[in-house]
């Protein structure tokens, strides 16, 4: 079975990985610095991925606040190289998961670094909860300037690692395919997939 990965770094060296989406610095990043210099007017730090407690870190950006939450695996090890410890990372890895870990936790202001093209529904999940909330961006997620197209007929599985990973197969390929076996990173993921095939 011929695998297509999407995403940006591929876990796995026998699929065709041919990634539709890139992840950059900032043009401009003082905003983030901003934000780095005022750590200490909050009470968590969230990170959504590994890509933002990279360019969190390169900005200068440190961990000492009272709860730093991680979604993932793959975040919480980015964060463990860095020296971190006492990691929060709630058992469910996704976006609802994390409301529901803060939905027992007391209110506070949270900090996100994130993507330029993130979601906003862990921000106002945490609002409507009560909480004061600051996103950031940290870096640019967007389309590879000179994308690989394949063949789908040579493909029997795609893998999609985030919305914009399904927008951009759609912006190339020009629709989701209905005779491949579909897989997708997450429910936020599982959720766009379900619309763009009914487009």
């Amino acid at each position: 079975m011929k695998t297509l990965y999407t995403g940006a770094i591929c876990p796995n060296p026998e699929y065709l990985h041919t990634p539709l989406i890139e992840i950059v610095a900032l043009d401009d990043n003082s905003q983030l610095k901003s934000a780095v210099e005022r750590l200490q007017e909050f009470d968590y730090l969230l990170f959504t991925s590994r890509f933002a407690v990279k360019y969190w870190a390169e900005a200068g950006g440190g961990f000492n606040v009272e709860n730093v939450v991680s979604i993932g695996t793959t975040t919480s090890a980015a964060l463990g190289k860095l020296g971190v410890q006492n990691i929060n990372q709630p058992e469910k890895d996704d976006s609802y998961g994390v409301i529901d870990w803060f939905a027992t936790r007391k209110n506070g202001k949270v900090l996100i670094p994130r993507s330029n093209i993130a979601l906003p529904i862990i921000p106002n999940g945490l609002r409507a909860l009560g909480f004061d909330v600051e996103t950031i961006t940290a870096y640019k997620n967007q389309m590879p300037a000179n994308p690989i197209k394949v063949n789908l007929d040579d493909v029997d599985k795609i893998i999609f690692t985030s919305p914009s990973t399904v927008d951009n197969f759609v912006k190339i390929y020009g629709k989701i395919p209905d005779d491949k076996i579909l897989e997708t990173r997450g429910v936020v993921t599982e959720k766009r997939l379900a619309e763009r095939k009914e487009e």
